[in-house]
């Protein structure tokens, strides 16, 4: 048995899949981290019997679409069988004081957020928040919305909000 979800390891949604195999599967099913939701949906037909984890908040800018979307549009190819409630690693939002520009990365689940939370920026979307650092730092952005564990603050940088919200995950079997 498999458990399709978002990679890689570090991302909160690899984490939730874990907690879920742990708690009801004993650890034996195989979790697949995926570079993107958006994979793992536009190819259900090759994981007919697995599962797949994906957080309430999901939302994807490449198929214009949420979780309530996904969930509609898609009812005939996943049944929701699960839904359970995880603690999210920290989140922070990281401004790099040097910066020359206004960009700011993150996950298009958390855009709204970051636009939010700091006036004037361009948001760019990554498929993961893991993805949205990595982009940060290769970019010299001025902003990241990201996980704390991500993070290595340099003298340049620093925190400029963190929050720890509880996340609801949708446990599918796909059909």
């Amino acid at each position: 048995m498999r458990i399709q979800t978002l990679g890689p390891q570090a991302t909160d949604s690899y984490a939730a899949a874990e907690q879920y195999n742990q708690q009801h599967f004993q650890g034996r099913a195989e979790i697949q981290g995926q570079s993107s939701f958006e994979a793992i949906l536009r190819h259900l037909d090759r994981d007919t019997g697995d599962y797949l984890i994906m957080p309430a908040a999901f939302k994807s800018t490449s198929l214009d679409a949420s979780w309530g979307d996904i969930h509609y549009a898609l009812s005939a190819q996943m049944t929701l069988v699960d839904c359970f409630i995880t603690q999210l690693d920290p989140l922070v939002v990281v401004q790099r004081i040097t910066a020359k520009n206004r960009l700011g990365y993150t996950h298009a689940a958390t855009a709204q957020l970051l636009q939010r939370t700091v006036n004037m920026v361009t948001v760019q979307t990554a498929p993961s928040k893991v993805v949205a650092y990595q982009l940060y730092v290769k970019n010299q952005a001025a902003y990241v919305l990201t996980n704390l564990k991500n993070v290595t603050l340099t003298s340049t940088e620093q925190i400029i909000k963190q929050l720890t919200p509880a996340m609801v995950w949708c446990v599918y079997q796909i059909n």
